[in-house]
């Protein structure tokens, strides 16, 4: 893997760092403060960023998107991270792409997410099941040409805002994991219940909440693969249909940690030159600067386990225990890094609305979504052992 960026590469993240900087910077404390994002905000901010590649510069042109690979996509969302990650979480889960339907409806759902209006979520989570996803509550049955759906998700990203939600379901609990399908259900047409929202500590602009759906009505072609029909006898999620791919959130989130990190290390370096203690500047007490030597070591292996992920994705080669990797090492370092900006900073790095306190609750937040650190290192173990620590 060459691991200098091109040109392009360079001259965009040189381009988003100094729009970033000027036109988002400036408002993250006043939103924080707010909470979740609303609707219209999220909107607002997606229109926005959109001509940069962020929301939906991954997909093709027919879905508004710049095929961006996913190197180049890593690169500009480091930057939006390092200036304000829950924007950054909440732009990406927002162009989800539908995962089943007609003809029809994603002609529509194309137009919508190519002038910004649609925010999509992934319904996976649910209160009694997380990590054990292949046991999901959530059911599914078939009644003529609709599914009727029963259940709740919890922890769901951009869930209070969301018009349309790929749903994790079972359609068979005897067969376990072979039963899990994924079922697109748009609100306007499948109306569910999202009035709770969860107020987490970090990612404080990042919506997240609930999904109820009691007897909700789907329409059978919005199941994933096989014109909604029923599974066949046997049938894996693998077999014809993948109902999930967790490489490219786990790299998403890895690159977010990435972010996380190299913000605490510049606010690091700026304090360490302002701050005089003693007669002199900080950033010359040798303690000071091996605390900077592990920050930076840290941040770089960080980065370079994430970017080996994302080429590998680009190559559409088998990133799994890679990007595992990549997510737990990155979202764990981001916590030691910004605690030890807070120790660079002093009681000024407990303040809130100065951002070294925020880095700190955002990169712990970081840690949980999309498998916490032990099941990457389940994952890891699994891939390279062929032997699983979940029975």
């Amino acid at each position: 893997m060459d691991f200098d960026l091109t040109e392009e590469q360079r001259l965009l993240k040189a381009t988003v760092r100094e729009y970033l900087e000027k036109e988002i910077a400036p408002q993250v404390n006043e939103y924080e403060a707010k909470g979740q994002l609303s609707r219209e905000d999220a909107i607002r901010f997606i229109k926005q960023l959109m001509p940069f590649g962020f929301y939906n510069g991954r997909h093709d042109e027919e879905w508004g998107g710049s095929n961006l690979d996913a190197k180049t996509y890593g690169v500009i969302n480091e930057e939006l991270a390092r200036v304000w990650a829950g924007l950054c979480g909440t732009l990406f889960i927002a162009g989800m792409l539908p995962s089943g339907g007609d003809d029809a409806e994603r002609r529509e759902a194309k137009a919508r997410m190519r002038s910004g209006e649609s925010i999509g979520c992934g319904g996976i989570t649910e209160p009694d099941h997380g990590s054990d996803s292949s046991y999901l509550q959530t059911r599914a049955t078939l009644d003529g040409d609709e599914w009727v759906v029963n259940g709740t998700k919890n922890w769901i990203s951009c869930a209070p805002i969301a018009d349309h939600v790929n749903l994790m379901v079972n359609v068979d609990p005897e067969k376990g994991r072979a039963g899990i399908r994924s079922l697109h259900v748009r609100k306007d047409v499948s109306p569910w219940d999202a009035a709770r929202s969860n107020n987490l500590f970090g990612l404080k602009a990042w919506p997240n909440g609930e999904l109820r759906f009691d007897d909700v009505r789907v329409p059978r072609v919005n199941m994933r693969g096989m014109g909604g029909n029923r599974p066949a006898e046997g049938e894996t999620p693998a077999a014809s249909t993948q109902v999930w791919n967790f490489q490219e959130p786990r790299t998403m989130l890895a690159i977010m940690g990435v972010g996380l990190g190299q913000a605490a290390i510049d606010a690091s370096i700026a304090y360490m030159r302002e701050r005089r203690q003693f007669g002199r500047p900080i950033g010359s007490f040798q303690l000071i600067q091996g605390m900077l030597y592990e920050m930076v070591a840290e941040t770089e292996a960080a980065r370079f386990l994430t970017l080996r992920a994302m080429d590998m994705q680009d190559k559409a080669q088998d990133s799994t225990w890679q990007a595992a990797l990549a997510k737990g090492f990155s979202t764990e370092m981001a916590g030691r890094v910004t605690s030890k900006a807070i120790e660079i900073h002093g009681a000024l790095g407990l303040m809130e609305g100065y951002p070294i306190e925020r880095y700190f609750r955002d990169a712990r937040a970081l840690t949980i979504p999309d498998g916490t650190t032990e099941i990457q290192k389940l994952v890891v173990g699994r891939q390279l052992t062929g032997i699983s620590a979940i029975h």
